[in-house]
């Protein structure tokens, strides 16, 4: 199944404290899903284990760092997909208003609605989607697609 994954996931799957974070390897890991993000994800990841670093959670910032480099890489489970910015940010705030979305979760939303529903092989597949945000996770219920 085609899943995109919300940045959450992604740095839940690098900080082994994280509630979830076994669940979230084996997503990495797993067949079943051919995985994009939007490659605002990378900014948000790096920050989010810059911070762990900084407060201890972290221990080996650069070598997960070059992790996170290799599975968003050419040869990594991860796809990075992206939509021109401004129909990106225009859908996103359309998102946010009729959820009342935080900013990136709705971009996250846009991106996967603008550049990874176009991807799916037939007309009636599903897109997946991650995340660990439960509103975010209902919204993108509400615009179709497939909870994982």
């Amino acid at each position: 199944m085609l899943t995109y994954i919300d940045s959450s996931i992604l740095a839940c799957a690098y900080l082994f404290d994280e509630p979830g974070h076994d669940k979230a390897r084996a997503l990495l890991q797993s067949s079943d899903h051919l995985l994009v993000t939007g490659t605002l994800t990378v900014v948000e990841v790096t920050g989010v284990l810059v911070r762990a670093s900084r407060c201890r959670r972290l221990l080996e910032l650069d070598m997960t760092l070059a992790a996170l480099a290799s599975d968003l890489g050419e040869d990594g489970p991860v796809t990075l997909v992206a939509a021109p910015r401004d129909t990106v940010e225009r859908r996103a705030t359309q998102i946010v208003y009729a959820h009342g979305l935080r900013a990136l979760d709705a971009l996250h939303l846009a991106t996967a609605e603008l550049a990874a529903v176009p991807l799916l092989e037939s007309p009636g597949d599903k897109l997946g989607f991650a995340s660990r945000d439960t509103a975010q996770s209902e919204a993108a219920a509400a615009l179709g697609f497939t909870s994982v």
